[in-house]
């Protein structure tokens, strides 16, 4: 298997199985999946960088890694008009933090349903790993909810829960009152 950078001509693939790994949330985000998954191909195609596939055959995996101020939300906002790409921003806002200085922040990692378990999502968080020590960056931060399955694949690579909390928008929009927000260090300058 390669985890290698994002292409164009990956988009397509890349977006159904960030669609398919995360279709709650982004419903909810864009109300309508099939217009999410139009407007996730536009981003894409704009922003490829720090997007990474796991690739063995066909994309399997896809995620993205942010080390400065995300660019979705002027982008939602432009394509969406003001009332609804703010109100996704708003919402999206909730996942994607823009990191801090020296700071990276993990997006998302998506692997295809049907091929979980088989050391993708691990192959495409040792390159996020390996692309945040290149950057210099001293920690790896992502939020994930408390209840998932994810707090011990995270565990697994040395993510420390560094801050619990409690929020409401997140439980009547996203199903789960508790989140957790985890970091990994990563090196010193």
């Amino acid at each position: 298997m390669i985890v290698r950078p994002l292409e164009k001509k990956d988009i397509g693939e890349a977006v159904r199985i960030l669609l398919l790994s995360f279709d709650r949330e982004i419903s909810v985000i864009f109300r309508d999946i099939y217009f999410a998954g139009e407007i996730l191909k536009e981003f894409f195609n704009r922003n490829l960088e720090n997007c990474f596939v796991a690739e063995k055959g066909r994309i399997l995996g896809f995620s993205c890694i942010s080390f400065k101020k995300h660019k979705i939300f002027k982008f939602l906002r432009e394509r969406m008009g003001f009332i609804e790409g703010l109100r996704a921003s708003l919402l999206l806002r909730f996942f994607l933090r823009d990191p801090q200085k020296d700071e990276a922040f993990l997006d998302f990692i998506a692997v295809s349903p049907l091929r979980r378990r088989e050391g993708i999502g691990s192959a495409i968080m040792e390159k996020l790993i390996e692309v945040s020590k290149e950057k210099n960056v001293r920690s790896l931060n992502c939020i994930i909810h408390a209840d998932s399955d994810l707090v011990l694949f995270f565990k697994k690579f040395d993510f420390e829960i560094v801050k619990m909390f409690e929020s409401r928008l997140a439980e009547k929009y996203f199903s789960s009152r508790v989140w957790f927000l985890m970091s990994k260090y990563i090196s010193s300058k």
